[in-house]
């Protein structure tokens, strides 16, 4: 993408997009090669976007800790919604095309499937300030939010394992792991999410469009692919509930799985997920995509 900036390039999925899409990233913590900026900011963000000048911004700055967001929903304010309507107001100014992710937690969980057209409902803080920042967003001429679920990918630099992640390591170890039978996501393979961002693009796509997984999986259905693809004993892969999770503050959706037939009728196509797996774990964490 020609003069494209991730916005949150240090985060797990911002990290990621950027090595797929080749482009500069700008955060808070400035570290990796990263600008620093502080997008809660308007003048920071002014200054370090103009500087930049970007044709494609993507924005992945996002509070992106469920529990977290549950317990200081000024923080999750800040960095879900504030962040977008810092960037909304810039972006006549500077003349950069907005393209925002968003969450399938913008859902309330009680069906799945969900389409672009379908009322959000979400039950926890971090489903309602990503909902906020969505809607400011789509306020914004030709910008496009893009919604995903349950990312997962290499994981560049990453300090906290991301569930896929965690389940493999555990299983390499031959260690049991456990996963919910009661939660049911299309989880988005962040390779497909850069190739979506660039046809999109490329097409100039505006407003809601989802971007997930062909397949609808619980999280124990996912784990227990990872165990075939791994070579360990399925087994390992033991079923809970999310009542089980005493440590979760906040309610967890049932079924935000996401229909994807409007990306795909844009010339978005997706990995299906054993050869998503597959070409994970053929390569270390840390491999560029290229490289």
């Amino acid at each position: 993408m020609d003069r494209a900036l991730v916005l949150g390039g240090t985060g797990f999925v911002g990290r990621e997009l950027a090595e797929y899409l080749r482009c500069p990233t700008a955060s808070l913590s400035g570290g990796g090669g990263s600008i620093a900026v502080d997008a809660r900011h308007l003048a920071d963000l002014r200054t370090k976007v103009g500087q930049l000048a970007p044709q494609t911004l993507v924005n992945c700055v996002g509070l992106a800790d469920v529990d977290l967001a549950e317990r200081d929903p000024e923080l999750a304010d800040s960095l879900n919604r504030r962040v977008v309507d810092n960037l909304v107001r810039i972006q006549p100014e500077m003349g950069f095309r907005l393209i925002h992710i968003s969450t399938d937690y913008v859902f309330d969980g009680q069906r799945g499937g969900y389409q672009e057209t379908d009322p959000p409902n979400p039950i926890n803080e971090y489903g309602r300030s990503k909902l906020r920042g969505e809607e400011v967003a789509l306020g914004s001429n030709g910008s496009l939010v893009v919604r995903i679920s349950s990312p997962y990918g290499r994981g560049f630099g990453v300090r906290k394992p991301q569930f896929f992640r965690y389940v493999t390591e555990a299983l390499r170890s031959g260690k049991a792991v456990k996963a919910l039978t009661d939660q049911r996501v299309t989880a988005t393979f962040l390779p497909d999410l850069a190739s979506a961002i660039e046809t999109l693009s490329q097409r100039s796509v505006a407003g809601l469009v989802h971007v997930a997984s062909a397949e609808a999986m619980t999280r124990f259905e996912f784990a227990r692919q990872i165990a075939r693809v791994v070579g360990a004993d399925p087994e390992l892969v033991t079923p809970g509930l999310r009542s089980d999770m005493k440590q979760w503050m906040a309610p967890r959706p049932a079924d935000t799985s996401l229909n994807i037939e409007l990306s795909e009728g844009h010339g978005v196509s997706y990995t299906p997920v054993e050869t998503a797996l597959r070409s994970l774990l053929t390569v270390g964490p840390e491999r560029k995509a290229g490289g």
